[in-house]
């Protein structure tokens, strides 16, 4: 149906020694079928966290909630308030229009949320307005510690944060992955990433192979990168077991020189994964890729412009449409 992303955007205010400036995110849709659905529209201090089975991830630091989840397709909204415990981290280096002024931003810390269907037996594909999961995973440098904490719409409530010594820099940027109750997010400083045990209220810190975590298929975690110079897009799929040992289920081997441009070679870099339909995103100086890794097909989605992290909006849905947008 489409892809979310994130740019960044900055204002100025006042004059002289009351002169402010700004750096803000905006969320933006990318329709890639012939309809749009009624709620995709920019959103303006919304960055999109993450995105999967129908549902997005916002992030509202300007709203009195702090996250919003929402179905773009019905426009069903949830809000959310985090947990008093997390309330901090979220906030990190956030404006505060009450002192006019911004809080120091803890570089120690760090974190990433995930959202999920929660609905028994569901296949994700008609889960409209049904139960829903929000992970939150985090580190803090300063205390040694990586800590998880979840939302659940069913109770309304987080749970209890649980917290491993054990410190790894949750990247924050990262795609993460999700297979079966458990949530996996990527460590920026080391090939590792985070396992969220979130039924048996369990964290563990795990061995990746080289490249960047983008998502699950066929309950496997799946890594990808373009090595240079031969410009290859290389795909490992990896089995975490039980008893938090992995292994490597496969690996596979793209070339991409042949079917780009000669001014993509310059800069291109994995920006995400379509989970369900086998098909990765590429940034390059050219514009957005799609790779397509059931027949290895090329498409060049847009020559415009090179994007970051790329969050792909699939689901499908029969009932007529009701309410249309209103602003956010």
């Amino acid at each position: 149906l489409g892809f979310l992303h994130n740019e960044s955007h900055e204002r100025s205010w006042g004059r002289g020694r009351r002169r402010r400036h700004e750096e803000y995110l905006v969320s933006n849709f990318v329709s890639t079928a012939s309809f749009r659905p009624p709620a995709c529209h920019e959103r303006r201090h919304w960055p999109a966290i993450d995105s999967r089975h129908g549902l997005v991830l916002f992030h509202t630091p300007k709203r009195c909630e702090d996250f919003v989840i929402c179905d773009l397709v019905t426009y069903d909204r949830w809000r959310i308030k985090a947990d008093p415990a997390c309330r901090r981290i979220i906030w990190n280096g956030r404006f505060d229009e009450d002192w006019g002024d911004y809080e120091d931003e803890d570089d120690d810390v760090t974190w990433n949320a995930a959202v999920l269907c929660a609905k028994d037996g569901c296949e994700h594909l008609y889960c409209h307005g049904g139960p829903f999961l929000v992970a939150l995973v985090g580190s803090d440098r300063g205390r040694q510690i990586t800590f998880a904490t979840v939302y659940s719409s069913a109770t309304r409530k987080w749970s209890g944060m649980i917290s491993v010594k054990e410190w790894n820099v949750v990247e924050m940027t990262g795609h993460n992955a999700v297979v079966g109750n458990k949530a996996y997010f990527p460590c920026e400083q080391s090939d590792s990433v985070v396992e969220y045990d979130m039924g048996e209220q369990k964290l563990s810190v795990i061995g990746a192979p080289f490249g960047r975590l983008v998502g699950a298929e066929g309950g496997l975690l799946l890594f990808a990168t373009v090595l240079k110079p031969r410009l290859h897009l290389h795909i490992w799929s990896m089995e975490v077991r039980p008893d938090r040992t992995t292994a490597l289920a496969r690996r596979r081997i793209i070339e991409l020189a042949p079917k780009l441009s000669g001014y993509a070679f310059l800069d291109v870099s994995v920006v995400g994964f379509a989970e369900g339909v086998g098909v990765i995103f590429l940034s390059t100086k050219a514009g957005l890729y799609t790779v397509e890794l059931s027949s290895s097909r090329i498409k060049n989605m847009d020559r415009e412009r090179s994007l970051g992290k790329i969050m792909p909006y699939m689901c499908f849905y029969t009932r007529e449409w009701g309410r249309l947008p209103t602003s956010d």
